[in-house]
């Protein structure tokens, strides 16, 4: 199948990497994958993987630009593509307007793919939210978000949207491919106070409401009862709030947990990180569920709080981690009780090769 992905940027946010790694498995497993969006960090990315790219100013789309509109429309004629797969509201609504008015016989099958709940807003964003539920096949990223949906374009929706999680590449996230000793000794080297702990990990980026507080307020708890809990936090800070991060560090000092917590912040050793964690938190809603998913994949026992994608995917692959809502109380409980003994994770069907599979398979259905 030929395959148009349309979204706002290849920049390097989580749509972005996931609409890049959904088409290298495209291309690996015999598709021809076509990303049409504005220019950014992951387009080399996105090439040397057999996909091609074409740039047209998506995350601009506007009423008062039709002119965007007939060149899509213009494209999606020549590209002569089998699926239109539009990502978020201004992608949804832009090929939406591109679509409907192409010759039915000829037109490509319009998916339109809700990875968060739209925010209300003044008429003409509500209007372009709308276009998420027009898609001949409508995909969410969680049962959530499916729910939502439903309740609010219950008139639009020819069928509830279907649910697809992100997958999580298994060919970098291989939990059975060793973890490099020298990985391990350098890392101890830079920090030693990790040696002979059970390190705790919280990937999120740094920010008010991504978790950090309650991360530290866990630590502090834990440190009345074990000595040998050490917390990892990674993650940059988000643009803007680098005085929160300060703020942060020191508030840790303040609690007495300057030599039992660590603010690494980006890093690209993920798989090893989760690999050798004991446990993987997720505290916030705002996220895509990438890390928690990562975690999993690794067979790292996560813990999640967050009340999205991440608690869904924790319920499915490791279900006595998985919080309804934050309450201290419970959640220093069940890390302590972990580890004492955690049972095994249960990873299947999130690879990014099994999700890409259930896609196409929603692809070749017939609209309701």
């Amino acid at each position: 199948m030929r395959i148009v992905q349309l979204l706002p940027r290849m920049d390097d946010g989580e749509l972005a990497v996931a609409a890049m790694e959904f088409a290298a498995e495209l291309v690996r497993q015999g598709h021809e994958s076509i990303v049409i969006s504005a220019e950014g960090a992951l387009v080399s990315r996105l090439t040397l993987h057999g996909s091609r790219h074409i740039p047209l100013s998506v995350h601009r789309a506007s009423w008062r630009r039709p002119r965007m509109v007939r060149r899509l429309r213009k494209l999606l004629q020549t590209l002569e593509a089998d699926v239109l797969h539009t990502h978020g509201p201004a992608a949804s609504w832009l090929g939406w307007r591109a679509w409907r008015k192409l010759p039915e016989g000829g037109r490509p099958k319009l998916v339109t793919a809700a990875h968060e709940m739209p925010q209300n807003g003044l008429l003409r964003g509500h209007i372009r939210s709308r276009a998420l539920a027009r898609g001949e096949q409508v995909l969410a990223a969680s049962q959530a978000l499916s729910g939502r949906l439903q309740a609010r374009y219950p008139t639009i929706l020819r069928e509830p949207p279907a649910v697809v999680y992100r997958g999580v590449n298994t060919r970098e996230m291989d939990s059975n491919a060793p973890i490099s000793g020298h990985w391990h000794q350098r890392l101890l080297n830079q920090f030693p106070q990790l040696e002979g702990r059970h390190w705790l990990l919280l990937p999120a980026d740094v920010g008010p409401g991504q978790g950090q507080q309650q991360f530290l307020q866990l630590l502090a708890g834990l440190a009345e009862k074990r000595d040998d809990v050490f917390g990892v936090m990674i993650g940059d800070a988000v643009a803007g709030q680098e005085k929160f991060a300060l703020k942060l560090e020191r508030q840790a000092a303040d609690m007495g947990l300057s030599d039992k917590v660590l603010f690494l912040g980006r890093r690209r050793d993920m798989r090893e990180f989760y690999a050798t964690a004991r446990i993987t938190f997720a505290f916030s809603d705002q996220a895509g569920g990438r890390s928690v998913a990562q975690a999993l994949a690794m067979g790292c026992p996560v813990i999640s709080c967050d009340g999205g994608i991440g608690n869904e995917l924790t319920r499915c692959c490791f279900p006595r981690g998985a919080c309804d809502g934050y309450d201290p109380e419970q959640v220093e409980a069940l890390t302590l009780d972990i580890l004492r003994s955690a049972d095994p994770v249960s990873f299947s069907g999130f690879s990014l090769r099994d999700v890409t599979a259930r896609t196409l398979a929603l692809y070749q259905e017939q609209p309701a």
